[in-house]
């Protein structure tokens, strides 16, 4: 190979600390990408709910003479659009939390790989630290190859 030397010769070589930060940095962008994914996830899976509520205060409200027909079915036609808004925002804040994790496990990935490229280190946590960046660059390349897969832990 001459001059250019092998390939984790030309790996990106980060210090134990920078390493470490990059991987919490990491977990911490990916925990909050994630929860943004959970309460989108709630809020459309809630929305007919909220629908039966506000249908309901809506009807009493028309029965109890606090308005009248017009700003009943003004009132009705709002809350179908908010319904819609509810669960259509949810592909839109999936799309952007699913590229946000993505990045966020890079990071974590990159720190896994300084690990294990760095030779001070210990064998056996060299090779755990290999094996832990294969899973993540394996789910980051699966989530994004298949769209539609999802885990629920309930």
């Amino acid at each position: 190979m001459g001059e250019r030397g092998s390939f984790f010769d030309r790996l990106p070589l980060l210090d134990k600390n920078r390493a470490t930060k990059f991987i919490v940095y990491g977990l911490i962008v990916a925990i909050l990408f994630g929860l943004m994914m959970m309460i989108s996830r709630s809020i459309a899976l809630n929305a007919g709910t909220w629908q039966n509520l506000a249908n309901q205060e809506n009807l009493m409200n028309y029965w109890d003479g606090v308005y009248g027909y017009n700003d009943y079915i003004r009132r009705q036609q709002e809350i179908y659009e908010i319904t819609y808004w509810m669960q259509w925002q949810d592909v839109i804040f999936m799309n952007i939390a699913r590229v946000g994790v993505n990045v966020a496990l890079f990071f974590i990935l990159i720190g896994f790989l300084s690990f294990a490229v760095n030779d001070k280190l210990d064998e056996r946590t060299r090779r755990i630290s290999l094996i832990l960046a294969g899973l993540i660059l394996f789910v980051i390349m699966f989530t994004t190859f298949f769209a539609s897969i999802s885990i629920s832990v309930s």
